[in-house]
């Protein structure tokens, strides 16, 4: 049997007939008074959402497309959490800009271990880097995939810190112009200098890196 606790004093209340609209009204002994509490659901709401967040589960394959879906749970699709404002200054930060759709992107930023930051806008440019970037200490490195906007943000707001290009986005650069099967001798020479680009470990190789002659 569904118990009622009375929201003034704590103590269980007993069913005291219904009102006009049919809702059950309980009343309380103890400090006599009466209520209509109205049924919470909001938490189990919130276990679907999240467990359709977290499936690989399309809205298309549920009943009527997700339409109930999406009704019930329209309160959390309005939930955009604000970053912290990240005040202990960092060696090296990554950041990337992550497309969910034609004009849908979140833009990250993060060190080796953890994301500190990210920002939501439409594509990569300069104002939407210095919203993400504002809110982070500057720090000694930053390295990301060349991007649009974000040269013009690091001048502005992080003006003394190193930008470097992610090493795989400029192997995957020059090997979008050599492909993996390069047709010259030039080609394949480049292709191979960018292969050993992703291997080195420390600032000694990418010196030897550097200074490796031709054809070797």
């Amino acid at each position: 049997m569904k118990q009622v606790i009375c929201p003034i004093c704590g103590s269980v209340c007993i069913k005291y007939g219904k009102n006009k609209s049919g809702t059950q009204r309980w009343f309380c002994k103890r400090c006599k008074s009466i209520c209509t509490p109205k049924i919470d659901n909001s938490s189990k709401q919130l276990n679907i959402f999240l467990k359709w967040l977290f499936s690989k589960q399309t809205q298309r394959e549920m009943p009527g497309e997700g339409r109930t879906f999406r009704r019930k749970t329209s309160m959390f699709w309005d939930i955009w959490p604000m970053p912290p404002i990240v005040e202990s200054k960092k060696d090296v930060l990554y950041v990337d800009g992550i497309y969910l759709g034609r004009k849908a992107c979140v833009l990250i930023c993060c060190d080796d271990k953890h994301v500190l930051g990210w920002y939501l806008c439409r594509y990569e440019h300069s104002r939407a880097w210095k919203a993400l970037l504002s809110r982070i200490a500057e720090p000694r490195i930053v390295v990301s995939d060349g991007g649009t906007g974000l040269p013009k943000a690091l001048r502005q707001i992080w003006p003394q810190a190193e930008h470097q290009r992610c090493t795989f986005h400029a192997f995957c650069q020059i090997r979008r112009y050599t492909t993996t099967k390069p047709k010259t001798s030039a080609g394949f020479e480049l292709y191979n200098l960018a292969k050993d680009l992703l291997h080195l470990k420390n600032k000694e190789e990418a010196e030897e890196w550097m200074n490796r002659p031709p054809n070797c």
